[in-house]
């Protein structure tokens, strides 16, 4: 049986999601980042993301200005950072000043990287469309870097690192540290 969920809350059956920082550097030289959880990939060749930003976002406008941007995966350890830089607006705070978070260089890009995090995409817009009360972020990533030991073969070692997931409004949670594998693609022991 299933219970009809509200039409204000139907997105957060989408959740819990990857939380990420997006990084800008604005023409004048001003740092600004934000979280946002609507991010996805949406093409590997060419490997395309996209991120929905409200039009009413700072880093949003930045990065049709400037048209590049960072995003930073943060674990736990970012969730201060995270919770700041996700209700407060950088068109009246400084963000960096206010969490104080260390930046550091990006190698593709003039937006900074967030120190803290476990991994980051460098990314350039390659397009953009207005959707609802959102602007889709289309950005071609240029450069995906993640912290040593914490990623291999396409997969985070949970063991080592936790990406930080949003669970909706004021709730945060982290990956699993047990990971489980469809019982079609359990090896079967072979009968001697």
């Amino acid at each position: 049986m299933f219970k009809k969920v509200d039409s204000e809350y139907f997105y957060r059956l989408l959740h819990p999601r990857p939380v990420v920082l997006v990084a800008v550097k604005a023409q004048d030289g001003r740092v600004n980042f934000m979280a946002c959880s609507w991010v996805t990939p949406v093409s590997e060749d060419p490997p395309l993301i996209a991120l929905a930003l409200s039009r009413e976002s700072y880093t949003r406008d930045i990065i049709l200005e400037v048209k590049e941007f960072t995003v930073n995966i943060p674990s736990l350890q970012l969730l201060e950072e995270v919770w700041i830089s996700g209700t407060t607006s950088g068109r009246e705070v400084d963000k960096v000043a206010k969490t104080g978070v260390e930046l550091g260089r990006a190698e593709n890009v003039s937006a900074p990287v967030i120190q803290g995090s476990i991994g980051y995409l460098e990314c350039k817009l390659k397009e953009y469309h207005e959707v609802g009360e959102c602007t889709l972020i289309v950005g071609e990533v240029i450069g995906a870097y993640a912290r040593e030991n914490t990623f291999e073969r396409g997969t985070w070692r949970l063991e080592k690192t936790s990406p930080l997931l949003h669970l909706g409004s004021v709730y945060f949670t982290t990956a699993n540290r047990y990971t489980v594998k469809p019982a079609s693609l359990k090896k079967k022991k072979k009968r001697s």
